[in-house]
Parts: C-alpha cells; structure tokens; sequence
C-alpha cells in the first residue's frame, strides 16, 4: 500500500508570537494571521513486508534506515530527522515503511515547512494505521512533539493552513484556539494575490531561540517586551478589521507597522542584506515588506503598488533576492492514495 500526501506551508501576516504558550494567556489573547500557499511539504509513504524503516529527504540530501523503529528513533536522535522520528515513534505503525520526504520551500524558510511536513506525515500515518483521529487532535499532538524535538516553545499558527488551507484568523483564547476562515471577494482576492510577492533572501533562519527569549523576558515582567508585545496584538486586530473590509490600504499600513514592531521584539531579526532589499523595493514602488516567521533570515513578503509589481520583482533580484512564485491554497492537507 502507498499513500501521498500533500500539505501547504503559509504566509504569516500578522500576530505571530503570540500563538506561543503561554504569552497568549498572560496577554489577555490575539489573533494570529496567516494564508496557506501551494508551495508544499509532501511525503510519500510505502508500506513494507518487513519491520524495516527507511526515510529519505532528497532535498536535505539525508537518509536514515534502521531494522525497526525503536533503533530508527534511536539513530535519528539530535539529527535534521529528529522530528520526523518523533512522529512515528507517537503513531507507532505495526509494519515498516518506506519514506520520501519533500518540500517546496527551502529549509530555515519562514514559511511553516517543518509544520507542513508534520501535518503531512502524521495525516499519513493516521490514515494507514486507521487511527480515528480529527484535524484538530493531530495538531495538538503535532505541535507537543515539534516542541519536544526543538526544545523550545513553539507557536501554533503553522499547522492550521496545513490542516485547512485558506485564509485564517486564529483566536487564542483562554478556552483554547478559534479558526475564523476569512472568504473575500474574488475582486480583493486578485488584488491580494497579485501584488504579495513572495521572496527569499538567501539565508535561512531558526526562530526557537527568539521565541524562547521572549517568554523568558516577558515572563521576567521586562516592559519593554510586554509593550511590544501588546503592540503586536493592537497590529494583527487592526489588520484583521482592514481585511474584514476589504481595505487593502489600510491592510498595506498594517504590514509597514507589523514589521516595525517584529523588529522592535527582538535582536536579529532584519540584517543588512534584508534591509537593503527591503529599500531597493520601495524604491522600485513597494508599500510594504515583511519577514516571514521570527525573522532572522528565510523569507519575506511584499506589497507592491498595482502596476509596479514587475518592478519591484526585478529591484529584490537586482539585490540579491529570489522571487517565489506561489497561489494561495484553499485547501489544507490532502491524500492520495
């Protein structure tokens, strides 16, 4: 028996850090927001005869078999396929396997990769053990392992596009997490995809260490985090009502202020070869850019006025970008069989 699976990465708009626990509680709650593309993490599983596991990520150019799965979690621990250990170890798959993994986005990227694969291998599992379980139960198991494997807090926000696609407004709220689908006109939705250029700066990011030192500062009451962070949160609500509207203006000043708090939050999150991308950009007729995720690297968006996107495209290249070519996904994780 084979399976494949297919999960979208996201775009981050707004609100994030603050889909980490516990920050959400102490701020009182926020809204994160973000919108599924169809660059996506994929996984290919095979069923064996034998007890044997076998995984490879071409793209990493890494590999990793064992005769069973104890001695396959065992070899895989402190590596690149940690995680993915950690996941079969969880579903526990009464047979061996063979499998391939690959993704659309490049490793440190920004864009939810580790949390699509996740999603992707677990629906996997799921589906070939017959294991009765929803969307939302494989999330809470997905993101209590990926915290496991990076020893750090991990936020939330990532997994929700790669279960459900579309646009989503995720409310953390002390009863627990909120999806709010966003539907727009197909006139708004144009305009969107059109001027949000996806680029990459050329270095990848880790955002475990940024988060973690946010928590400990802010659980540390240091002022300075807790305003920013309240910032954030003002941020994501107000852009949450443009988008309701369908502002795209008022969603553009959103993202100019939305980047300006991520850089405020913490150290490293810009660079010089960001910041001088960022400026040949506006200069070319961008309104607004952002970092995807904690910064640090990976990729970004921007938003470029109508007829200038071309443009704006060449000026990132010109500076040392890559423009990504992507659509939004309004489907989440899929099979086939």
């Amino acid at each position: 028996m084979k399976v494949k699976v297919f999960a979208p990465t996201r775009i981050d708009l707004a609100g994030g850090t603050l889909d980490i626990y516990p920050l959400y509680l102490f701020a009182g709650g926020g809204v994160v927001l973000n919108v599924a593309i169809d660059l996506f993490a994929q996984v290919d599983i095979e069923v064996r005869e034998d007890s044997r596991i076998t995984v490879e990520a071409a793209d990493l150019g890494l590999s990793l078999e064992a005769e069973e799965l104890n001695e396959f979690v065992s070899k895989a621990e402190n590596t690149p396929l940690d995680l993915v250990a950690r996941v079969l170890q969880f579903y526990r798959p009464r047979q061996g396997l063979n499998i391939f993994i690959s993704s659309k986005v490049p490793a440190g990227s920004g864009l939810g990769g580790s949390s699509a694969l996740l999603i992707s291998l677990s629906t996997g599992l799921v589906q070939l053990e017959n294991i009765p379980s929803s969307k939302k139960q494989i999330i809470d198991f997905g993101s209590d392992i990926e915290a496991q494997s990076l020893r750090v807090p991990t936020g939330k926000q990532d997994y929700f596009p790669a279960a459900y696609g579309g646009f989503n407004a995720l409310w953390f709220e002390l009863p627990g997490i909120r999806r709010e689908e966003l539907v727009f006109s197909k006139a708004f939705r144009q305009e969107l995809q059109s001027q949000i250029i996806l680029g990459y700066s050329g270095a990848s990011r880790f955002s475990g260490l940024n988060n973690w030192n946010v928590v400990k500062q802010y659980i540390d009451n240091e002022q300075s985090v807790v305003e920013k962070l309240a910032k954030i949160k003002q941020t994501a609500f107000s852009m949450y009502q443009c988008l309701k509207e369908e502002n795209l203006e008022g969603f553009s000043d959103c993202l100019v202020q939305e980047w300006s708090n991520r850089k405020e939050l913490a150290t490293g999150v810009t660079s010089v070869v960001i910041e001088n991308i960022f400026a040949a950009a506006y200069q070319a007729g961008a309104q607004a850019s952002k970092i995807c995720g904690a910064g640090g690297g990976g990729c970004f968006i921007t938003l470029a006025r109508e007829g200038c996107q071309e443009k704006v495209k060449q000026a990132i290249v010109d500076n040392g970008g890559e423009i990504m070519d992507y659509r939004f996904s309004d489907k989440g994780v899929r099979i086939v069989e």
